[in-house]
């Protein structure tokens, strides 16, 4: 999909995710000195970093869910954001304004409503706009809101195989009541579900 110039006057606002917070924990076995440089993408504003408070979670709880008649899939559901520069518009379709650009590849989102070739999303910050069904992603992913590390075992006490800041995007697998199996970079291990924004259950849709 191209560019689209905007039909409004007003000015797009842009927001920037922070790119894969500095998952930089590396082998406990490796010298301190193999470790990977933090990468990090600088806020496009002050609105754009995260921090505590930052993330709204979506309450499931009392949401109706139901199967699309556009895709057959259920509403809401989660997915990711498929490249690294996503325009959300204020409407389903190219006529209406950007509202929000996302500059975040695998940033989990939720589907809440569809139209043919729309999809309206809720983003980890609670905003909601409309994309193209191909700027999107069936992976799962999480993205964390605390810092704190990938552990090797589902245990509090198992060694850290990663260490992680706010807003680390990390590929989600299979999720217990209180770990998630998730990875990043290479690195594979468990963080807990608490820590993270994109891993609590939705509602199933009706049979």
């Amino acid at each position: 999909m191209g560019e689209d110039v905007s039909v409004s006057g007003k000015r797009t606002s842009f927001v920037t995710f922070l790119l894969v917070a500095q998952i930089c924990g590396a082998a406990l076995s490796a010298p301190a000195s193999h470790a990977q440089t933090p990468q990090a993408l600088a806020p496009s504003s002050p609105a754009a970093t995260l921090a505590p408070g930052s993330f709204k979670a979506y309450a499931a709880e009392g949401v109706a869910s139901r199967v699309s008649d556009f895709s057959g899939l259920a509403v809401p559901r989660y997915s990711s954001l498929r490249h690294d520069k996503v325009n959300g518009r204020a409407g389903p379709s190219p006529d209406y304004p950007v509202t929000w650009t996302y500059e975040r590849q695998g940033l989990p989102v939720v589907i809440v409503r569809e139209s043919q070739e729309w999809r309206k999303i809720r983003d980890p910050q609670g905003d909601e706009v409309w994309v193209h069904r191909r700027m999107l992603s069936a992976d799962r992913t999480a993205i964390t809101t605390v810092a704190g590390a990938i552990k090797h075992d589902a245990d509090s006490r198992s060694p850290a195989v990663a260490r992680f800041n706010i807003g680390a995007v990390l590929k989600l697998e299979d999720c217990t009541p209180a770990w998630c199996r998730v990875e990043a970079e290479g690195r594979k291990g468990f963080v807990l579900k608490s820590q993270l924004w994109g891993a609590d259950a939705l509602p199933p849709a009706p049979k």
